[in-house]
């Protein structure tokens, strides 16, 4: 980033994401550099990813909606936040769409228990019709489908250092997802989902739920954390951190038809140095002279573009 001038030439979030969950943190739309996709393409990564995959039920008894042991190379941002720095974190809120869940077909079947009278069949482990689910327009972040969200840490981190809370219970999805058509919620609120922001979770709307947000132990540089793509999560805020708190963001996503269409616009990007499509069109990497190549790919890597 430095020998690239990133912080001459970065000119701020270029999305409403940070917004929409009351903070600006030090998140930076950087993808392509080695370490990343290093990080990304390693055998010990892709054990990980491949063993996440697996808690998941991903195969019924006429499909099967992914292959646990191959997964999409999908690239994210980083977290850089030096020593002595003051961060609001990152408020509550969840990754996998907003309206969408609602309002296409495949997550209508996805959530189909909770709308048909069924609630106690409601399994938040199955993949079912996950793996085909198209946006809604204005959705964020969620082209893909990941099992796990996950980040990677660069640094040591204690626990009370601004780092990952999350409310352990994959299940609530469900009361998030009706918690619109409760009698308190007036027609046209829809706890806080909209469009082109992040899907929050809130005292508000939320407040039993917001009573479990737990952080997680401290960590060290190598050590991964994982979270269940439904789960409500935030960072904590931190004054005048303690060493450096940096993190790069590497999920778990699967082998699916949704994730094979969404590989070839992350091939094109890239190939170009583009910021990826999830993404806004910031595009800092073009001309960077240490950015990653395609003669740089691993079997592991080639295969988690689609390339074999």
């Amino acid at each position: 980033m430095a020998g690239n001038r990133f912080f001459e030439d970065y000119r701020g979030p270029g999305d409403d994401f940070f917004g929409s969950v009351g903070s600006t943190p030090e998140i930076y739309p950087v993808y392509w550099s080695p370490a990343q996709m290093r990080a990304r393409q390693s055998g010990r990564m892709a054990r990980v990813q491949a063993f996440l995959n697996s808690q998941w039920k991903h195969a019924s008894e006429d499909v099967r909606w992914f292959d646990p042991d191959r997964n999409l190379l999908y690239p994210d941002r980083i977290r850089r936040r030096p020593e002595g720095a003051d961060s609001g974190g990152l408020g509550t809120h969840l990754d996998p769409g907003t309206l969408d869940l609602w309002m296409t077909g495949a997550y209508q079947k996805a959530f189909r228990h909770l709308f048909d009278g069924t609630v106690e069949q409601y399994d938040p482990w199955d993949a079912a019709y996950r793996t085909a689910g198209p946006q809604y327009p204005g959705s964020t972040m969620c082209s893909a489908f990941r099992t796990f969200q996950g980040w990677t840490a660069l640094s040591d981190m204690a626990h009370d250092q601004g780092v990952l809370q999350t409310v352990p219970i994959p299940g609530a999805m469900a009361y998030l997802m009706l918690r619109p058509l409760l009698s308190d919620v007036p027609d046209d609120e829809m706890c806080g989902v909209t469009v082109n922001q992040v899907f929050p979770a809130s005292d508000r709307w939320h407040p039993l739920l917001m009573e479990a947000l737990s952080g997680i132990p401290d960590v060290q540089a190598g050590d991964s954390v994982w979270w269940h793509c439904d789960m409500i999560h935030s960072v904590a805020p931190v004054k005048n951190q303690r060493g450096w708190g940096n993190v790069m963001y590497i999920p778990a996503a699967p082998w699916c038809p949704r994730n094979e269409e969404y590989a070839a616009s992350v091939r094109d990007a890239f190939a170009t140095g583009l910021s990826p499509g999830d993404f806004p069109a910031e595009h800092y990497e073009r001309s960077w002279t240490n950015r990653f190549h395609l003669e740089d790919l691993s079997e592991t890597g080639r295969r988690g573009l689609g390339l074999g």
